[in-house]
């Protein structure tokens, strides 16, 4: 499992008024499945990453707003 930093897309979403329910309306989930995959406890599916920035961050690079977490040695 990739762990995913979301620190940009939540940096991203707060400049702009969104929050995690507009991404549940947009994706269709629930919105604590939202939460659970921004604190990073489950995972993103890539298609709805590009669906997240494809209709509300289009200027914005998927691996900025979806960064692989770094793993400390």
């Amino acid at each position: 499992m990739v762990k995913i930093d979301c620190s940009n897309l939540i940096h991203e979403m707060a400049g702009r008024g969104v929050t995690a329910r507009d991404l549940a309306f947009l994706l269709g989930e629930e919105e604590e499945t939202i939460l659970s995959r921004m604190r990073g406890t489950s995972e993103w599916v890539y298609s709805e990453a590009v669906i997240i920035r494809n209709a509300l961050f289009p200027e914005c690079e998927l691996g900025y707003l979806f960064q692989e977490k770094r793993q400390d040695a």
